[in-house]
């Protein structure tokens, strides 16, 4: 067997090893031997998939931006750059590497991330825009994590005074009856954003009952909505039950 031949005997060997990896999650082991195929062969573009694939689960994101910085992959790394720049708390940077790709229009993964962005450079109006069009067009089990997504932002809306007209969001889960309470807030209805909150924890703790939380785990998940409460009822004047 010639040397070339004994090396793509060990590529499709060390891929073997690789799927496996990648499919038991074994992100460590993964890496290692995305880096043994690109040893012996720079130019695998699946090994430098996995390898991305494997620092990202593992939350090296520096190293997959300064991996990216020195190699030339043959597809589109904007997604993979853009997130490890979110990670790394630089939503600037993420929003310009998006932008600047030149990508139209955006996949769902860069919108659903582009959204993310938006939110935390505090962009409410076009984010809420955003999550819109998600939801109208991308239908799947994650859903109910974007309806509840969008109504925090429409809450932060209200909180800023936006003139943008709102859509009435759901309210049956713990979570959008919270945002929609900080919204009501937001717009200085006391009295109705308390009726909402105390319905919000009420729903929140049968809801981690049934999940089986235990009562610290209940408390610790409540305790957003009390201060929200308890500034709520300290706009009305009701300092002595605020403070209870």
């Amino acid at each position: 067997m010639s040397k070339n031949e004994n090396r793509e005997a060990t590529i499709r060997q060390l891929y073997t090893e690789l799927n496996k990896q990648g499919s038991n999650g074994e992100y460590e082991k993964a890496l290692k031997s995305a880096n043994k195929i690109l040893a012996l062969d720079q130019s695998e573009q699946k090994a430098l998939q996995c390898k991305l694939v494997s620092l990202i689960q593992l939350s090296k994101f520096e190293e997959v931006l300064k991996f990216l910085d020195r190699t030339q992959p043959a597809y589109d790394c904007t997604f993979e750059r853009a997130y490890c720049q979110y990670r790394l708390n630089q939503p600037e940077a993420a929003y310009k590497t998006i932008q600047e790709s030149g990508v139209k229009p955006l996949p769902p993964n860069l919108k659903e991330l582009m959204a993310q962005i938006l939110y935390r450079l505090e962009n409410f109006e076009e984010c809420f825009d955003l999550y819109r069009d998600i939801i109208k067009n991308t239908h799947d089990d994650y859903d109910d994590e974007r309806t509840t997504n969008m109504s925090a932002v429409a809450a932060n809306l209200c909180v800023e005074g936006s003139k943008k007209e709102l859509p009435k969001l759901r309210e049956d889960t713990y979570e959008l009856t919270y945002n929609a309470a900080c919204a009501l807030a937001g717009k200085q209805q006391f009295p109705e954003a308390e009726k909402k909150l105390r319905t919000s924890e009420k729903l929140c703790r049968e809801f981690l009952e049934e999940d089986g939380a235990t009562e610290e785990d209940i408390m610790d998940e409540v305790a957003i909505i009390k201060v929200q409460l308890a500034y709520c009822l300290q706009m009305q004047g009701k300092s002595k039950e605020a403070s209870a």
